[in-house]
């Protein structure tokens, strides 16, 4: 035997010893290399949510203008921004005219009906006179007049009433109660007909105009509750008004309306962001950290009698407070590996601590 023949036969002996001390050990049972909490798979109630964006905006916007025309605004009772009740006044316009039109028109009233009382009093002389005195002709001519007195004079108490109804609109008052939230005019601008002066947010609501995905839409639910995030990062609750039953055909965007509380720190104009609460229901969850990806898919590592893990594929659904959803894969009751899971592969063996899904791991 060679120099060189000797120490290959050494090394191979002591590879092959190795081997045999190694098969040994494992079947002996010797303790796993890794230590790992587990926990059974429960079933929990799981809230979805919808992430949406929109803008705040005024439950119910209404334009204040007067029929009036051509009259110059004298006072403004009122701001942006405040308070009113129905029927408060808002502004008051120029009336001196139409006041002038009124003492007019009451005049013409008044000669008319004097007219007419004359008119009734020939009349009922001209029929009690014998026949023959006065000619049918001249009764019939004075019964005539009689008549169309009686219709100038209602004529003219229409066009009284006509002046005092725009008497009456160069007061300007709020027709519901509300917020102002814009003024369009000054002491001294001539008002035309049909011009908007104010515009009030009808019982001060305002409510967020939330844009949600065509695919999402059929999830919401009138009345469902909803957190809104501000400009600033603070948040407010809001409960879904109204889901627009139609799709911009442009943007595939659905319209949600929700309602925010008088206390609201939104204003209309502000930008916001909206989850929406869908329907709850019982499911299958497991803790995020259980999860392992491979191939782009989530699995999870479930524990066998004999304390060997399986790769085990799972269905994915919505999170739940620090837990996901499990559509499909496992069942109630199955325990999973819920921390270490990371550094395991199918089949490796395992020292298993056992835990709540929700809590620590027990000794």
């Amino acid at each position: 035997m060679t120099a060189l023949a000797e120490p290959r036969r050494l090394g191979i002996a002591s590879v092959s010893t190795l081997l045999l001390l190694h098969c040994a050990a494992y079947a002996q049972g010797s303790p796993a290399a890794l230590t790992v909490v587990a926990a059974p798979v429960e079933t929990t109630q799981v809230t979805g949510s919808i992430a949406a964006t929109g803008n705040v905006v005024a439950w119910r916007e209404i334009p204040v203008g007067t029929e009036a025309g051509g009259l110059a605004v004298t006072a403004i009772a009122v701001d942006e921004g405040d308070a009113v009740v129905k029927g408060q006044v808002l502004a008051r316009l120029n009336d001196d005219r139409i006041k002038a039109e009124i003492l007019k028109q009451q005049a013409a009233i008044a000669e008319l009906e004097a007219n007419l009382a004359g008119a009734r009093s020939d009349a009922a002389r001209a029929r009690s006179v014998a026949s023959g005195v006065i000619s049918a002709q001249t009764i019939e001519q004075r019964e005539t007049l009689v008549k169309t007195t009686e219709a100038r004079l209602d004529a003219a108490r229409a066009q009284l009433l006509e002046v005092e109804a725009r008497h009456r609109q160069t007061v300007i008052v709020a027709p519901a109660a509300g917020l102002i939230s814009s003024r369009a005019v000054t002491i001294g601008q001539v008002i035309q007909a049909g011009t908007e002066m104010f515009r009030l947010i009808q019982d001060g609501r305002i409510e967020v105009d939330a844009r949600v995905p065509e695919s999402d839409l059929h999830a919401v639910a009138i009345g469902r509750p909803a957190k809104i995030v501000g400009p600033t990062g603070g948040s407010e609750p809001g409960t879904v008004r109204n889901v627009s039953p139609i799709v911009d055909p442009k943007t595939r965007l659905g319209t949600v309306r929700i309602a925010l509380s008088s206390e609201s720190f939104l204003i209309p104009g502000m930008f916001a962001r909206v989850e929406i609460a869908t329907e709850s229901r019982l499911s299958l969850t497991v803790p995020l950290r259980a999860l392992v990806w491979r191939d782009a898919k989530a699995h999870v590592f479930r524990l066998q009698p004999d304390n060997l893990v399986a790769l085990t594929q799972v269905g994915i659904g919505r999170n739940a407070s620090g837990n996901i959803e499990v559509l499909y894969g496992l069942r109630a009751g199955d325990r999973i590996v819920t921390r270490g899971a990371g550094l395991l592969n199918d089949g490796d063996a395992v020292n298993v601590e056992t835990a709540s899904v929700k809590g620590a791991a027990t000794p």
